[in-house]
């Protein structure tokens, strides 16, 4: 075959394998799952007693109405030089929550950047859910929190909204 030949010939067929590439990526991508349930949106407060260390949750949507939770740091950030001025922490927190209707569990992991004041701190950042047990096995969603602690009384809470989604 001749070099230009070859070449535009080549060179139709790899534009034609890109479409149909293309076409199959687009429509597999738009089909998802079968049997999933549409993602519903969530809000979720959740107060914490670092006093009793019983930390509770209720919420709104498909999730459960109440339950407990308990945080596991599993990384944090903070600035530890002399001329910092930064004033701001970071932690990525594994919070596992339990249903009190005993439905099951699910799992958060938060995204946080906290913010020092003068009597405690605030907090804020997106949120993954992960899965869990029993009708939250499967679970995905995300949402963003906000919330903060005192210092003094060691009581603090926040506010998560986001969506979730069953399979």
């Amino acid at each position: 075959m001749h070099v230009k030949t070859a070449a535009l010939f080549r060179q139709k067929w790899t534009g034609r394998a890109l479409v149909v590439g293309f076409t199959l990526v687009g429509a597999l991508g738009l089909a998802g799952p079968a049997n999933a349930a549409a993602p519903a949106p969530f809000t979720m407060t959740d107060h914490v007693d670092n006093n009793t260390g019983v930390d509770t949750f209720t919420t709104s949507g498909l999730l459960c109405p109440s339950g407990t939770f308990v945080d596991d740091v599993t990384a944090a950030g903070f600035p530890h030089s002399d001329h910092s001025h930064s004033e701001k922490g970071f932690v990525l927190i594994r919070s596992t929550f339990t249903c009190d209707d005993g439905s099951g569990s699910f799992t958060m992991l938060k995204h946080l950047t906290l913010t020092f004041t003068d009597t405690g701190f605030t907090d804020a950042g997106p949120v993954e859910i992960l899965g869990g047990t029993g009708t939250y096995a499967g679970i995905t969603g995300h949402g963003f929190t906000s919330g903060g602690t005192d210092g003094e009384t060691g009581i603090g809470g926040g506010t998560t909204t986001g969506a979730v989604q069953l399979p």
